[in-house]
């Protein structure tokens, strides 16, 4: 049979459907049972926290799928997951119905007491077991397992497995013991045996199942866009300007659709932020905010800003860099800020709705975008006068041929400038060869195309 984690990695990788399936017909009982004991026997409560377990379960199959013993994960799932539904339903009190399970089981007068002394603490003195000691007990007595397959799921033998068992069902008794439950261990184990586990209700694994595949797939839908975008991103597959737009129009997308969950604006806003937040900080990294590729060199492109088909840098006659208004930066910017004014705006009872604060946070972003945009520009200025200032110096300067210039062909020539050693390509004035370690004069500068003339 296949087991658990197989089932899980096989939905997480291949999305299989029938995987999931299989596996929340297997765990369905437990989590069920668990969560029916935690809401005082409330049914329809129960299927709501069973329900959530396994939408749970659906979105963060991924990581899910390389644990061992994916028991203990649901199980505590479902105490988190019935400790917050009570919260919410304070006109409930405490112990006020009775699980529908115990209705079909036959016990002794004397079992039946003990477990209605245990339903009401079992699950929360389970919770304070180590991970360790808590897996056995939920293996063994609450999905039945053999010592002989617990010891291969958890990597021990079979020996070993039974003895780590009846450690931890002697540790629970004994935090048990101050509550009033003061049978033996033998006898605790017959009644999690007998009691813990009741039968969920017909058509529940398959109702469970549906509903969280639907809902992660809602999740996820919200979402694809910006991760594809992302993706693209770090691929270098399309251009960084039109990513960050499309981050936005991704956004406003699930926004329209509502896909993402109650809160959508607020979602909406935080991707934003996340995403113009990592794109802003990856251009500046990799160099792009100054129009180059992240490159420190001593040739002549790197010193003097050549264009290199960067969307940051603009160009003039000289091929001087400049900035261009819908730059990944202030694209970036607005994007990042679009997310952040709208997350703040959000916390505002009267600016809450999506049709007042993604208006106001546009504006705002679309300010601070300006801004942005102003102080790099004039950044940019500054370094193409001093660019051109460099130029000029160096028409009528010696260098020396490195690479052959070939007739009416461009080779490489080396030139100092500061005291540092720079290299640039050139062809020769006159359109004659010029061999290698030839000495020659730099006459003119075209664009970034050095011409040069023997000396």
């Amino acid at each position: 049979m296949i087991d658990d984690t197989e089932l899980l990695r096989r939905y997480a990788r291949e999305r299989s459907e029938n995987a999931f399936a299989e596996l929340v017909q297997r765990k369905a009982g437990l989590v069920y049972s668990a969560a029916l004991r935690q809401v005082d026997g409330d049914v329809l409560l129960a299927q709501d926290v069973s329900q959530s377990v396994f939408i749970d379960l659906a979105r963060k199959a991924a990581s899910l799928a390389d644990r061992p013993v994916l028991t203990s994960w649901l199980y505590t799932s479902t105490r988190f997951a019935a400790l917050k539904a009570l919260r919410g339903k304070h006109r409930r009190q405490l112990h006020e119905q009775e699980a529908l399970a115990m209705q079909e089981i036959e016990q002794d007068s004397l079992t039946a007491a003990d477990w209605e002394k245990l339903r009401p603490v079992l699950d929360a003195a389970i919770c304070d077991l180590t991970d360790h000691d808590r897996a056995a007990v939920l293996m063994r007595y609450f999905e039945g397992q053999p010592f002989a397959a617990m010891g291969e799921r958890l990597g021990i033998g079979e020996s070993s497995a039974r003895m780590r068992t009846e450690r931890a069902l002697e540790k629970l008794r004994a935090a048990l013991a101050p509550k009033g439950i003061t049978s033996t261990a033998a006898a605790l184990g017959l009644v999690l045996s007998t009691q813990a586990v009741a039968s969920p209700p017909v058509g529940f694994a398959a109702a469970m199942t549906a509903a969280a595949l639907t809902k992660s797939a809602a999740l996820g839908s919200g979402t694809g866009a910006l991760a594809k975008i992302s993706q693209l991103i770090s691929m270098n597959k399309v251009p960084s300007g039109f990513a960050a737009v499309a981050t936005v129009g991704a956004g406003v997308a699930s926004l329209e659709t509502g896909a993402v969950g109650t809160n959508t604006a607020f979602v909406v806003f935080s991707i934003c932020f996340g995403v113009g937040l990592f794109f802003t900080l990856l251009s500046a990294v990799a160099g792009h905010v100054f129009g180059g590729h992240g490159e420190v060199s001593h040739d002549f492109h790197a010193d003097h800003g050549e264009h290199q088909g960067h969307a940051e840098a603009g160009g003039n006659a000289n091929d001087m860099p400049g900035f261009a208004p819908l730059s990944p930066t202030t694209v970036a910017t607005f994007v990042t800020a679009f997310g952040g004014i709208g997350m703040m705006l959000d916390q505002f009872e009267f600016t809450r709705s999506a049709w007042i604060s993604a208006p106001i946070a546009a504006l705002g972003a679309l300010g601070i975008a300006a801004l942005v945009f102003v102080l790099f520009r004039g950044l940019f200025r500054r370094t193409q006068a001093s660019s051109e200032g460099r130029v000029a110096d160096l028409v009528g300067q010696s260098a020396m041929v490195i690479t052959p210039i070939a007739p009416d062909g461009v080779g490489e020539i080396a030139y100092v400038q500061s005291g540092t050693r720079y290299s640039a390509p050139a062809r020769a004035d006159d359109g004659a060869p010029h061999a290698n370690g030839m000495r020659v004069k730099i006459t003119r500068i075209v664009g970034t195309q050095f011409y040069v003339a023997r000396t």
